[in-house]
């Protein structure tokens, strides 16, 4: 009996129909998620300009971003340097990540 049922054309005919309906609607019912993070929650960070060596504060980002000034991608994210006292290039996460894991923070 159930072997007649798989071979009967209405059958996947009724199958494609719920199928294809089902896509189209459940997206309708559930409505739009919100964002994971709110465009003002992002935290800003400092970037210097790796031309000018200007620094900015800008919403934080992993990216490197525009210049406000001059439009070209010269932004990167920048740390502070307590001994020179002066602003440089954040080295790249997978660096820091491996310092942090050699030196980790003292308690």
């Amino acid at each position: 009996m159930p072997t007649l049922i798989l071979k009967d054309p209405r059958f996947w005919t009724a199958m494609v129909a719920f199928s294809l309906g089902a896509w189209l609607l459940v997206p309708q019912m559930i409505g739009e998620r919100p964002p994971v993070v709110r465009a003002e929650d992002i935290p800003d960070a400092t970037y210097i300009c790796r031309e000018s060596k200007e620094t900015f504060l800008l919403p934080a980002s992993d990216n490197v971003l525009p210049n406000p000034k001059t439009g070209r991608l010269t932004l990167v994210p920048a740390i502070f340097d307590p001994k020179k006292k002066s602003w440089k290039q954040e080295p790249p996460l997978d660096v820091t990540a491996r310092m942090r894991r050699r030196y980790p923070p003292a308690r």
